[in-house]
């Protein structure tokens, strides 16, 4: 159970403890799979729901997820934080899948891919201009089309809700 915790320390290698400023918040979240898997797999389980499908057999190749949410930190070390990241992206040569920067916030989605084009790792960044970043790292093995497939689904299942509201 160790390995679920939650920290107010980085679990993140690009994030120095020099980097945030003492009044910033971090809350870092370890989730072995092992443990999560049985239950969002059974939140996925539905027969007739092809997106729910679709999820459920990404789900069964994840390896492992963290996530790291740090806000109120100093804007001068919020960018060193960054720039350590994208120095983190090129060192473990993570392939850009895309960034969306809109309002003020940048979404970006990498992957290191191997020669087969199997993923094993992705991480994700969500970033405002003020002080707030989420950074996500998932283990694994799965195939870009069946990321791209999940995230279809995800796309269509926010515009079904959208619609809904």
């Amino acid at each position: 159970m160790q390995s679920c915790i939650v920290k107010k320390a980085s679990n993140m290698d690009f994030v120095s403890r020099s980097n945030v400023s003492d009044d910033a918040e971090i809350v870092a979240i370890n989730l072995p799979m092992w443990l999560t898997k049985p239950f969002m797999k059974k939140a996925l389980k539905d027969e007739k729901d092809e997106d729910a499908r679709a999820m459920a057999e990404i789900v069964k190749k994840l390896k492992k997820f963290r996530m790291l949410t740090l806000s109120n930190n100093d804007k001068t070390k919020n960018a060193r934080i960054l720039d350590d990241y994208h120095k983190f992206l090129k060192k473990n040569k993570f392939e850009e899948l895309f960034v969306i920067n809109t309002d003020g916030q940048e979404i970006s989605l990498n992957a290191r891919i191997d020669k087969n084009n199997v993923i094993q790792r992705v991480s994700l960044l969500v970033h405002d201009n003020e002080d707030e970043s989420v950074f996500m790292d998932i283990k694994g093995k799965f195939s870009l089309d069946e990321l791209i497939a999940g995230l279809n689904k995800m796309k269509s299942k926010d515009k079904k809700l959208a619609s809904k509201l």
